[in-house]
């Protein structure tokens, strides 16, 4: 297994996080990675050119966390938070700290697993009234 990035390591430190989380879960996409704290998700997007979507430079990773947050915002505001610099400060790297940004990453509110879309479709709990909802937001 390859070895994770110096800043996808240092995210995985509870310390790396303002609200000093009891632990940090892992999960990678083929476009993200996502920190799960307590009560939170940092999304970074990983540097891929996939053809149809182009993450290979930092301007062009914020530019996507920016319109990320802005199109998700109508559909669930009260989760899709901010946009967090990753920083670099005296050799620690943070989620929202001072220093060098070197990273951004969308924050979002972390949902209950039983709240996930994967999950309510699994065990048949979506209704039309919910599918109706977001598409009235959409």
């Amino acid at each position: 297994m390859p070895q994770l990035p110096e800043m996808v390591q240092a995210l995985l430190d509870p310390k790396a996080y303002p609200d000093a989380p009891q632990g940090v879960e892992l999960v990678q996409t083929q476009m993200s990675f996502v920190f799960l704290t307590d009560n939170y998700v940092y999304k970074v997007k990983k540097p891929v050119n996939l053809g149809y979507l182009d993450y290979t430079t930092p301007e062009r990773r914020h530019f996507y966390c920016q319109r990320e947050v802005e199109l998700n915002r109508r559909l669930c505001p009260d989760v899709y938070l901010s946009i967090v610099p990753i920083t670099r400060d005296k050799g620690n790297i943070l989620a929202g700290g001072q220093g060098e940004v070197i990273e951004y990453a969308v924050k979002m509110r972390r949902l209950p697993q039983g709240a996930m879309m994967d999950v309510l479709l699994t065990n048949n709990q979506v209704s039309p009234e919910m599918v109706g909802s977001v598409a009235r937001k959409a």
